[in-house]
């Protein structure tokens, strides 16, 4: 995703907040999600997962926001790296700072300039004049660094960690030569760079996906922003009472009760406040405790329906081939 504008200032804000990107509550994205530096054409949201320590995640447009909430929710992940810089020059493997990674078996990555010169597409990189250092007076050439969507670190079956790369837009004609050539040259170019960061990406075993937010489900994604809200929110009930509370709900379900009446229950004899035990059940969805419909509405005050389709299935190739060979 790129920001507004280029300029040799941005170039130099991109490279110092990436020069090191960990995995950890220190990771600074290339480009935030504020009204400064954020594309004026879409939404920019910042989210504080628990999975990631709270730490701000920087997402810049709708379907950013709606991906990056069903990789959250995906129980494998571990680690994410939105607007993640892809380096001009040859660097380490994304997991080299991973403190759970086997370094032995982690390829380099090609730089972006390398990247594109070996598939004829050099001249699709942006490029700005800089004052050479070593010429006073002079200037040189620089290419402007480009910065991803979403890189997610993913805990394998085998117990190793992975890494994918997500590029994402609105609808999946934006990823079609066709439709690029019924738009015009913008749109070929932008299918250039999808190129060039792919084979980036691939340069290191890193399997680069398209993520098309219309692909999404719109129940799934309004499920997924309502549990987020709850997700990480203390409450003051006991392990022993949220168990028993989480048991309460699972009944309510296998018997077609509205949630509001377990929280009722616990309100009218003033055992528990309202909001922590709706909280409890957001929380109880969300970590998969209670297996419910996300392909269907989660209302308080209807019955909630047991789940026919787990959303990791349906978007399982999403996930896969996380592994980097």
């Amino acid at each position: 995703m790129a920001g507004k504008g280029i300029s040799i200032s941005r170039a130099k804000t991109i490279y110092q907040r990436q020069k090191d990107a960990c995995w950890d509550e220190r990771y600074i994205p290339g480009i935030l999600a504020t009204s400064k530096e954020a594309p004026s054409i879409s939404h920019a949201y910042i989210l504080a997962p628990r999975k990631l320590r709270g730490r701000e995640v920087h997402l810049l447009s709708t379907g950013e926001r709606n991906a990056a909430l069903l990789g959250l929710y995906h129980p494998s992940v571990i680690g994410l790296q939105e607007q993640r810089m892809l380096n001009p020059t040859a660097s380490p493997h994304p997991l080299w700072s991973h403190p759970a990674a086997d370094r032995s078996s982690l390829k380099h990555l090609a730089g972006v300039i390398e990247t594109a010169e070996q598939l004829g597409m050099f001249d699709e990189l942006p490029v700005l004049s800089a004052p050479d250092p070593s010429t006073p007076g002079a200037r040189m050439s620089i290419v402007y660094p480009w910065c991803g969507d979403l890189l997610w670190a993913i805990h394998l079956e085998d117990g190793g960690i992975g890494c994918i790369n997500w590029n994402i837009k609105d609808k999946t004609s934006a990823f079609s030569q066709a439709s690029a050539a019924k738009n015009g040259s913008p749109s070929i170019q932008l299918l250039a760079r999808y190129e060039i960061e792919a084979a980036h990406y691939a340069s290191a075993g890193i399997r680069t996906v398209s993520v098309a937010n219309e692909q999404i489900d719109e129940h799934v994604s309004a499920n997924l922003r309502q549990l987020f809200l709850h997700h990480g929110r203390t409450t003051s009930v006991s392990e022993n009472h949220r168990q028993e509370i989480i048991c309460r709900y699972q009944s309510a379900l296998s018997l077609e009760i509205p949630p509001s009446d377990v929280i009722a229950y616990y309100a009218e004899r003033n055992i528990f406040p309202v909001d922590e035990t709706r909280t409890i059940l957001f929380q109880a969805i969300w970590n998969r405790d209670i297996r419910v419909d996300l392909f269907k509405p989660i209302l308080i005050n209807r019955p909630m329906r047991t789940e026919e389709r787990d959303v990791l299935d349906v978007y399982r190739d999403w996930f896969d081939g996380a592994r980097c060979t």
